[in-house]
């Protein structure tokens, strides 16, 4: 009874119809999302009504409100059921592919990404790359363009920088990595936001010992709960997210910015923060300032597949001054292909204040198209408030979204799951589903994600 109360009469809160249409609604919205399917058993109606806590006459009156419907159907002596009866036709084709394996599905929709998964929308650039341009003692720091084109990007967001200061990486992980290593983190606890990144999260868990999971509030990361865990655990480092809290898309206010960084200031623990997303963060709200801007203390780290599209493949530090240490470390990692070096500069200094802003809005409107799909067609889904970012975070009504993860694997669309943003092992009810795909792309990983959920909820009932 557990499912049918949570999944099914768990999201009608209103109080202003009679409780059995309530009931009567919440049925037939299940029906039309296929959470509960044709011919499906619903439960006996004493035992409904003590889950319910109402009345059984309010459960046999719904009951036969929906059977006159012609909803429900009464079999003497075997229970009522759901009739069936015809959909309402609608505008694209659903795709099903539930009983598929992944093998077996072509075209598979990845929506468990941080970065955009086409390159349609970048600036226009020269793509042509002369290898014969350079020698053969590359610098292990990264291209020279490319670090002058990063110190430049990061000073116009606020961030003073000059090209001696970065080192190119082939990704944000990659440069937590080093960081981690080179300041002897292996082993030891450190404080980090939460959730963060996949990516991010799997590099603290492999170099150090469980961590302290900062999560954010209403208002982002707490000042006061920073200052508390940087004192507690005496972490060698801290990683913050003001910008758009990982995957979750909650910017700290710009009020508590600098009791944060005053926080950091007063304690030993090396600060990094992940600055992947100012650019577009920037664009919409000039006031918002990384931990960077305030402190010469904090380390940013960041990536260009973020903001520009999942095949760049170049990260960065930035790191107020460079100790010999980390320096010694960076000519070890592997660098990125030189090409890749040459575009990012060159798609660097071609993305506009007003392409960065452009491209912020139309990200807030594919955000907006999915959050109110998903409502429309998984109600029992409760899409969580953000502010920020390029995806939406969502609260399954469910102990664990793992299982659901991998049904919808096999319809053909994967997703982010929470447990795998944090190091304790919270947040196993929530998926990420990004937004930053066409909206055809995206109406068609809904499709699959209803007929992955309707097939969950079977399982999951004939379970209980």
């Amino acid at each position: 009874m557990a499912w049918w109360t949570t999944v099914v009469f768990g999201t009608d809160e209103r109080t202003d119809i009679p409780r059995y249409l309530r009931i009567v609604t919440a049925i037939e919205q299940a029906i039309d999302a296929r959470t509960v399917i044709y011919g499906q058993r619903l439960p006996a109606e004493r035992t409904l009504a003590a889950a319910l806590c109402v009345s059984r006459g309010t459960v046999v009156r719904a009951f036969e409100e929906l059977v006159g419907r012609g909803v429900l159907e009464r079999v003497h002596g075997s229970g009522t059921f759901v009739r069936p009866r015809p959909r309402p036709t609608t505008s694209r084709p659903v795709i099903r592919h539930v009983d598929s394996s992944t093998d077996e599905i072509g075209d598979m929709i990845d929506l468990s990404g941080s970065a955009p998964i086409g390159p349609s929308h970048l600036p226009i650039i020269d793509w042509d790359f002369d290898p014969t341009t350079y020698g053969a003692n590359l610098p292990a720091r990264g291209l020279p363009i490319l670090r002058q084109a990063l110190a430049r990007h990061l000073t116009r967001l606020g961030v003073p920088t000059e090209a001696e200061q970065i080192i190119v990486t082939t990704g944000a992980a990659e440069a937590l990595d080093l960081l981690l290593r080179t300041h002897s983190a292996a082993k030891r606890p450190v404080v980090v936001g939460a959730p963060m990144w996949p990516a991010l999260r799997s590099v603290v868990t492999e170099r150090t010992a469980p961590s302290l999971c900062l999560y954010p509030d209403a208002g982002g990361v707490d000042p006061a709960a920073a200052r508390r865990a940087l004192r507690r655990t005496g972490a060698p480092i801290a990683f913050f997210d003001v910008i758009e809290s990982g995957p979750s898309g909650r910017t700290t206010a710009t009020s508590r910015s600098p009791r944060i960084a005053a926080a950091i200031e007063d304690h030993s623990a090396v600060a990094v923060e992940d600055l992947s997303f100012l650019p577009l963060a920037a664009a919409h709200d000039p006031q918002v300032r990384p931990l960077a801007a305030l402190s010469e203390r904090v380390t940013a780290i960041g990536e260009l597949n973020r903001m520009f599209w999942a095949g760049c493949g170049i990260g960065w530090i930035r790191e107020t001054a460079p100790d010999a240490t980390l320096l010694t470390a960076s000519f070890r990692l592997p660098i990125p292909a030189l090409s890749a070096q040459e575009h990012a500069a060159r798609l660097l200094d071609a993305a506009s204040a007003q392409w960065f802003a452009d491209r912020y809005d139309h990200l807030a409107r594919t955000v907006t198209y999915l959050r109110d799909l998903l409502a429309k067609s998984v109600p029992s889904w409760t899409v969580e408030p953000s502010t920020t970012g390029d995806g939406v975070w969502i609260r399954l009504p469910v102990v664990d979204a793992s299982t659901f993860a991998h049904v919808a694997a096999r319809s053909g669309v994967r997703v982010c799951v929470g447990y795998e943003c944090v190091t304790d092992g919270g947040l196993r009810e929530y998926i990420r589903v990004s937004a930053a795909a066409d909206l055809p792309v995206l109406e068609g990983a809904v499709d699959r994600l209803v007929e992955a959920w309707a097939t969950y909820t079977r399982r999951l009932a004939a379970s209980v």
